[in-house]
């Protein structure tokens, strides 16, 4: 394989993250889910992966080969998003709405679906710290930048509010309090 030519896994990667915009904006557009800061933030960091991998496979950027290493800041930076999200509705802090088929929360979707990019990214890093255009510092800075952005995502992400009880369903909320006054 020439140094010009992208491997399978950063074009599974690219499907793994087309397919996880399409069921992103079906959620909102199709069943008509609203989105929740911490949702906008995942579908943002999504976006960002689709967009990194569209351009290096489809321009001349894919002859830097740093386009894996690219798509890796977004896909940890979502990743750990998905997982803060997962674990609020794991641990019935905020109630989160149905995913794609019934098939667990929008928040489990999430996460399951920047696992699966990662996934499809580890070998082609693998590959492309082989041929040596990568380095292994370089996708550990990488993965502390997605990291550190996804902090500054979850920390600067407001409270979500009680929604009307028309919307419940709809959205990610709030649990509600106990008896003690705290959340569950």
């Amino acid at each position: 394989m020439n140094s010009k030519q992208l491997s399978i896994p950063t074009l599974a990667a690219l499907v793994a993250a087309a397919a996880s915009v399409a069921g992103s904006l079906y959620l909102s557009l199709g069943l008509g889910l609203i989105a929740c800061p911490l949702c906008f933030y995942q579908r943002t960091f999504a976006f960002a992966v689709l967009g990194v991998l569209l351009i290096g496979v489809f321009t001349r950027a894919r002859e830097s080969n740093c386009v894996n290493l690219m798509a890796l800041v977004p896909t940890i930076g979502g990743g750990v998003v998905a997982a803060f999200h997962t674990y609020l509705d794991m641990s019935g802090k905020l109630i989160c709405p149905k995913g794609l088929f019934d098939v667990g929360s929008t928040a489990q979707q999430s996460l399951a679906s920047f696992v699966l990019i990662l996934i499809c990214l580890m070998p082609a890093l693998v590959i492309d710290v082989r041929k040596k255009s990568v380095s292994i510092g370089a996708i550990a800075f990488a993965t502390i930048l997605g990291a550190a952005s996804a902090y500054g995502c979850i920390v600067s992400s407001p409270a979500p509010s009680m929604p009307p009880v028309e919307k419940r369903p709809l959205m990610c909320y709030p649990a509600p309090k106990t008896e003690t006054g705290s959340l569950n």
